[in-house]
């Protein structure tokens, strides 16, 4: 969290973080550390949401392929 901010604005932060935490408690998680400039990071991502798995793959494997061209051309 920002140095700058305000007590009111990290009670509401904290606030908020622990409803999404009730909210998604019961959806598959993965939580990473990140060391950005020294300090650590911990991310809770929930999974709430199904995709179509045809259409990612298809989506990452068309943007793979116009990376690559741009990338040779």
């Amino acid at each position: 969290m920002n140095n700058n901010t305000t007590a009111v604005e990290r009670e509401k932060a904290v606030k908020n973080t622990f409803e999404l935490n009730e909210q998604y408690k019961d959806c598959p998680e993965r939580i990473s550390i990140y060391e950005i400039g020294g300090c650590k990071y911990t991310v809770h991502s929930h999974f709430v949401v199904n995709k179509n798995l045809n259409e990612v793959m298809e989506r990452l494997a068309f943007e793979a392929a116009m990376n690559e061209e741009n990338i040779t051309a």
